[in-house]
């Protein structure tokens, strides 16, 4: 198989106390662990960490290794002017004009369904991007949406050309029917109760992917490897990997639960590989 991709990914100084993340220790991660690409993520929202690591950094990071780190631009949607009608995508084609080729991670502390946020879906419709968000509920950070996803689905449907890409606590939770607002919140744990609104919206929806990256990815997994393997199997052409390493620098747990579920080997290479390939038209 070619190198994994890392769809999730993250570089510069974001919390107080803690080193940076160098371009250089991001490679040498991704030497250790057959990553050949790694997606940067930008942190542009107020609400998340202690600095802002901007889409021009990871523009100028990413340069320095083209053939191995793809910018992502980030914007906050609550820029300017913007009540819902603001054209966000004068900027964001900018953006892709220097080598961007999506929009993300937003976490932001807004609805899913917020006119503000719509723009950005509309404008990375119109250039092809899929946009990358980290789902939290009853926290300060991360994009909101209740317990069955009643808002994404919404935007599902009112963008059906924008590629919308799942990842985080309120999001990994709805893997299991029975998620309640407390799990939305956490890890949880125990076995999943089959029908998840993840499970179904991922089914029925061809422009929603998800990205297995973080602790809540793993979570998801560990809790329940036998239903995961069938949750891989079943929404194989949907699930890419990442890694989401961050501030403590974790190894990536992912890459050996995924290989001991002895997968067959197109689905392997669809959830290290092929499939972030077609999304970011590699």
């Amino acid at each position: 198989m070619d190198g994994i991709i890392d769809v999730h990914a993250h570089l510069g100084k974001v919390i107080y106390g803690y080193p940076p993340l160098t371009v250089e220790k991001l490679l040498s991660f991704m030497d250790a662990h057959d990553i050949e690409w790694s997606v940067i993520l930008p942190l542009v929202h107020p609400e998340e960490e202690d600095y802002y690591y901007t889409t021009e950094q990871a523009l100028a990071d990413c340069a320095l290794h083209a053939d191995r780190l793809i910018p992502f631009a980030n914007i906050d949607p609550r820029r300017s002017s913007n009540d819902g009608a603001y054209d966000f995508c004068p900027v964001l084609k900018e953006y892709a004009d220097q080598g961007c080729r999506g929009c993300g991670e937003f976490l932001c502390n807004l609805p899913t369904n917020d006119a503000r946020m719509k723009g950005i879906y509309r404008a990375c419709g119109q250039l092809g991007w899929p946009v990358v968000f980290d789902f939290r509920w009853q926290r300060t950070s991360g994009v909101l949406d209740p317990v069955g996803m009643p808002w994404l689905e919404e935007c599902l449907l009112e963008f059906p050309e924008t590629v919308f890409v799942g990842h985080g606590p309120a999001w990994w939770a709805e893997i299991s029917a029975d998620v309640t607002d407390e799990d939305k919140s956490g890890y949880p744990e125990g076995p999943v109760a089959p029908g998840g609104s993840i499970d179904r919206l991922l089914g029925q929806y061809p422009n929603l992917h998800a990205d297995l990256s973080a602790g809540s990815g793993l979570n998801a997994f560990r809790r329940d490897v036998a239903y995961a393997r069938e949750f891989v199997l079943k929404h194989a052409g949907k699930l890419m990997f990442g890694t989401d390493r961050f501030v403590r620098e974790e190894d990536p747990e992912m890459i050996r639960v995924l290989r001991e579920m002895a997968l067959p080997a197109d689905v392997e290479y669809a959830v290290f590989r092929g499939n972030a390939e077609r999304m970011l038209g590699l």
